[in-house]
């Protein structure tokens, strides 16, 4: 127990720093779970509408050729009850893939999940599980500071309707939010995980939704809404 206490203390000092999310992880894994055999972590945060927000990770295992052999969220989530087993439990370990899954909560509603992928000589105890659990929990209060999840504005000051701005997924609004900030979709892409012609893909897609037609107009509608 003072064990776990003071790397917590270690751990809770780290947030203060506010390092990157990969740096965060990579720490992570390497000084504070490794006694875990824990080679890969992945977050996974899901937006308003359930759509993929962002994706992070580091470590081997879960990215790469390996993934192949390695448990797909979606896969997961279609084949198990994942929502209620980790309300129930707050861990769902999968023997099949040396996988352990937690959550992301926030305002008791699961936001996305967080996957611990262990070597195959892991044995999974109620140790492990509580203190992947814990270290989760403070991973949730580091995400909550960097990623708010956008809620729709009920006043429009700008030609854009309500339909229009609420027909862009979670993802779409938090790339519109990082274009009123001046961020390029190279900036975007390191800070959500996502290839830059996918963010370049959203961008477009967002400029069809609002009937704008570069990032300048986006990014005012943006301002309109207060989306930072």
């Amino acid at each position: 127990m003072e064990r776990l206490l003071k790397n917590l203390a270690r751990f809770a000092t780290l947030l203060t720093r506010n390092p990157t999310t990969e740096d965060l992880l990579n720490t992570l894994m390497r000084d504070f779970l490794s006694r875990y055999s824990v080679s890969a972590i992945e977050i996974q945060m899901l937006g308003l509408d359930g759509s993929l927000l962002m994706k992070k990770s580091v470590g081997h295992g879960i990215e790469g050729d390996s993934a192949k052999n390695v448990a797909d969220l979606s896969e997961l989530v279609a084949h198990t009850n994942i929502f209620r087993d980790l309300e129930e439990s707050g861990t769902i370990f999968d023997p099949t893939h040396n996988l352990t899954i937690t959550s992301i909560t926030m305002n008791s509603s699961i936001k996305g999940f967080y996957l611990f992928q262990h070597s195959s000589d892991f044995v999974p105890d109620e140790n492990s599980s509580d203190q992947l659990e814990v270290f989760s929990n403070l991973m949730t209060v580091y995400l909550a500071s960097k990623f708010v999840l956008i809620p729709l504005s009920k006043t429009f000051t700008t030609p854009v309707s309500a339909e229009q701005v609420s027909k862009l997924t979670s993802r779409q609004l938090l790339i519109l939010a990082g274009m009123v900030e001046g961020k390029t979709n190279h900036d975007l892409s390191i800070d959500l995980g996502f290839s830059v012609s996918t963010i370049r893909h959203e961008t477009m897609a967002i400029y069809k939704e609002l009937g704008v037609s570069d990032r300048k107009e986006a990014a005012r509608v943006g301002q309109a809404e207060h989306l930072i």
